[in-house]
């Protein structure tokens, strides 16, 4: 389940950056999820898509994004997603890092 989060954090992190980059000066994004980022070091591997966004909800945090690889659903914090309109390009980057094994539920 923490890897997951893991992505979901680094992916809404640096698709922040990237938007706040587009958009020029502004207020600071929102802080990406409380998961900590991992050394570079600790990282499996990086894969960046560039794609186009196909519907957003930005109530509920959701956004789906059409990219070369596939269709992403991806959840971000709602006032993320306040300026992401519908046919917005826009890029995501994951990154996977190893957690090691699930932790045992009783």
């Amino acid at each position: 389940m923490k890897l997951p989060a893991m992505l979901a954090g680094t992916t809404a992190g640096l698709l922040l950056a990237g938007f706040a980059g587009a958009q020029g000066p502004a207020t600071p994004p929102p802080q990406p999820s409380t998961t900590q980022s991992a050394p570079d070091a600790a990282l499996l591997g990086r894969h960046t898509m560039t794609g186009e966004v196909t519907s957003v909800t930005p109530d509920k945090g959701r956004l789906l994004v059409k990219t070369p690889e596939g269709r992403m659903l991806l959840h971000f914090p709602a006032a993320t997603l306040q300026n992401v309109k519908k046919g917005d390009s826009v890029t995501v980057e994951l990154a996977l890092k190893d957690n090691g094994p699930a932790p045992k539920t009783k």
